[in-house]
């Protein structure tokens, strides 16, 4: 009776396994679309708005930044809080240097952009600290989002 139980057990199990693995998760459906046009386009708006900073042009940094709501899966122009939570960080924490970490595909309303930034002194133990961006595709276009506290972050890049 033991063997039967354990048998039917071990069946279920591999069935599930068979079944769950066919399933792909929204993650890996967005992550298999992507193109090397997309890999492009995402970097060149957060390397130009890496760029602005460095050339102390905040307020062009922050025409290129929206805000996602991932409920709606829409962006929006940031708000005027977050515009001025932005703007007191980067006026902060200016930009004298600047180097890509990683960048991170997660799913079309989530993913990693991470930046570190020497902000102060070019010397030996500079001041530095890290901006991240969350480029996100909406209707087949690449916006450059502000990153907040509730997103998801690649765990493996941190």
């Amino acid at each position: 009776m033991k063997k039967v139980f354990f048998s039917l057990l071990t069946i279920a199990l591999v069935v599930f396994a068979a079944c769950k693995g066919g399933q792909k998760s929204e993650s890996m459906v967005f992550q298999e679309g992507l193109t090397a046009q997309d890999s492009t386009i995402m970097l060149q708006k957060c390397d130009s708005c890496m760029q602005f900073l460095q050339e102390g042009r905040l307020d062009d940094a922050l025409a290129m930044l929206v805000e996602y709501d991932d409920s709606l899966q829409q962006v929006s122009p940031l708000s005027d809080e977050t515009r001025a939570s932005c703007m007191r960080k980067f006026t902060l924490f200016p930009v004298l240097k600047y180097e890509l970490v990683y960048v991170s595909f997660i799913e079309s309303g989530v993913n990693d952009a991470k930046y570190e930034v020497q902000f102060g002194p070019d010397e030996a133990g500079a001041p530095k600290t890290s901006f991240m961006f969350n480029p996100v595709k909406v209707n087949g276009q690449w916006y450059l989002c502000v990153k907040n506290a509730t997103q998801s972050l690649d765990n493996f890049n941190r």
